[in-house]
């Protein structure tokens, strides 16, 4: 074989390896994405009887998103945080010890027919809500389980089966919801309207020490206990919902209502809120300006699972709440919140609290 033979066949091998690399590594450029989020934040909390508190806290997220083949995607978002499980915040603190990284979400999904998506671990919260409303669900909240979505014209279905507590030695608490609602466009303006059912189960009667985190927290979070200590409802959440978005000289505006009523319960079992928001963050240099006033009492929700940040976390309280961001660049937005509320729907205590935030996207 001469040198000349030899060298075109070396080159020819060269060629296809490096080919191959290049599809290899195409292919897993395509098939794998990775993104996430950093914020740092200053927080100021006021409540009244108590000192004021001052804090710097952090949060880091971080996504690897894999597409298995056409019709499922598996995820798994990585976050700041411990085991309260509406949070991913880290306070700046204790003597600059190193931060807790747990698993924020792990889950498949599938795309099983046309409009219809599987979900199953741990992701997003699934339920629709009015301009991202918090009356039932903190925005951090990861539910845990299986969860059906579809959406197909104007109409979308939101449901599925969640834990809340499994244990070995007595019945499991659980959550079964479904969510329906309808959306449309009429003369530029888009609506969405519906309602849900959240059926909670064994939770009427328990301890806290039979939840895992309210036993570690000691807290019921605003919920009723009889003299022993024990749930005194169930909570079976109606809700309604509906926002409307418009624009008025290019700018848009939503309008938006949430309602829930446990019906489980005989009394303190009504929450509502409402609001609007006006502008988009978009470009750098836009704005947006969003505006709720809420009232929830003591048993219209579980209230491990709502805000915690209004009135502190939990239920029974209700009042104000503005923010107001601005896009700095590119990925790099500049937020502020001021909460003005009343923890105790009768005779209250006042309770403030403000947030500046500065949050980047990668």
């Amino acid at each position: 074989m001469t040198n000349k033979l030899k060298f075109a066949l070396s080159f020819i091998v060269l060629n296809t390896t490096i080919s191959s690399y290049a599809l290899a590594a195409g292919n897993w450029s395509e098939r794998i994405k990775l993104n996430g989020d950093f914020r740092y934040r200053y927080e100021f909390i006021g409540r009244e009887g108590k000192e004021d508190r001052h804090r710097n806290r952090i949060r880091l997220r971080v996504g690897i998103y894999a597409k298995v083949n056409k019709t499922i995607d598996i995820g798994a978002v990585f976050a700041t945080g411990g085991e309260d499980p509406v949070s991913t915040n880290q306070s700046i603190d204790s003597q600059s010890t190193t931060k807790d990284i747990r698993l924020d979400q792990g889950y498949f999904a599938w795309k099983a027919i046309d409009g219809l998506t599987v979900k199953g671990g741990k992701f997003k919260n699934p339920f629709y809500k009015p301009v991202k409303s918090e009356l039932l669900w903190d925005g951090d909240f990861r539910p845990e389980g299986i969860a059906l979505q579809y959406k197909k014209n104007n109409l979308f279905f939101n449901g599925g089966f969640f834990y809340i507590e499994e244990r070995g030695g007595s019945d499991d608490s659980f959550l079964l919801a479904g969510q329906f609602g309808y959306g449309i466009t009429v003369n530029g303006a888009k609506m969405n309207i519906g309602a849900g059912y959240f059926g909670y189960s064994n939770i009427k009667g328990l301890l806290l020490n039979d939840f895992y985190y309210l036993e570690k927290e000691a807290d019921n979070f605003g919920n009723s206990l009889d003299s022993n200590g024990k749930f005194i409802n169930e909570y079976n959440e109606l809700e309604l919902f509906g926002d409307v978005t418009f624009k008025t000289n290019s700018m848009p505006i939503a309008l938006f209502f949430d309602y829930v009523l446990n019906t489980d319960a005989e009394a303190n079992d009504t929450g509502y809120l409402v609001g609007f928001k006006v502008n988009k963050v978009k470009e750098i240099g836009s704005w947006d300006f969003r505006y709720t006033y809420r009232e929830i009492e003591s048993d219209a929700v579980f209230g491990v699972f709502t805000d915690s940040d209004f009135i502190g976390g939990g239920t029974d309280g209700k009042g104000h709440e503005l923010n107001l961001g601005y896009q700095i660049g590119k990925g790099w937005k500049l937020s502020a919140s001021y909460f003005m509320n009343e923890v105790g729907l009768d005779n209250g205590q006042d309770f403030d609290r403000v947030q500046i935030d500065l949050k980047f996207k990668f």
